[in-house]
């Protein structure tokens, strides 16, 4: 049973994702979002109480994913124990691909994720990727990172991140915003690191 359950939660979380892709939020209600899904509306309503409760979920899944893979590379560059450079430019990179998206329509989704985001949400995200982020990095040895810099290069590049998805910059395309970001965050945390 619970099996289905999840195949149903997907079903539906991919259909209001392929919507939103193709047809833009406009065409988001609960009705297509049920049909394109291939379930009745009553079966929507038992997993998920109204529209905004699909985004959410969809929003949710969107952030585990990108943590997730900051986590990965993570835990890759600790058993291989790769240079601090190659680690921070890698973390910023999986920071660009997960929360601005690389193809157009993840960037499509990764601007509607921001705009449906809550200034609670918003932080609680950052917040949860800044620690997961800080308690691998603390593997490295040496002077411990400090809190305040950690603080600042993760807001410094979610932020920036954040606002190049909702203004739909073409500076996230061309892989410039991803360099830059990775030149200022590398900068911050290997200075940390070299004090």
């Amino acid at each position: 049973m619970q099996a289905r359950s999840q195949r149903t939660v997907a079903a539906i979380l991919q259909a209001a994702a392929q919507i939103l892709v193709k047809e833009g939020e406009a065409a988001l209600t609960t009705n297509y979002i049920a049909e394109r899904a291939g379930v009745s509306i009553g079966t929507l309503y038992q997993y998920f109480p109204d529209k905004r409760a699909v985004c959410h979920a969809l929003v949710d899944g969107q952030r585990r994913e990108a943590i997730a893979a900051i986590e990965a590379w993570l835990d890759q560059a600790s058993r291989e124990l790769l240079p601090a450079a190659q680690v921070a430019r890698g973390v910023v990179a999986r920071i660009v691909t997960g929360f601005a998206g690389c193809t157009p329509a993840q960037r499509k989704l990764a601007r509607f994720a921001w705009r449906q985001d809550e200034d609670e949400r918003i932080a609680l995200s950052m917040r949860e990727t800044a620690e997961r982020m800080a308690a691998h990095l603390q593997r490295w040895g040496g002077p411990s990172l400090s809190y305040a810099r950690l603080y600042v290069a993760t807001r410094a590049v979610l932020g920036t991140v954040r606002f190049a998805a909702l203004e739909g910059s073409p500076l996230i395309a061309s892989g410039v915003l991803e360099e830059l970001l990775c030149e200022m965050g590398g900068r911050m945390l290997l200075e940390s690191a070299a004090e």
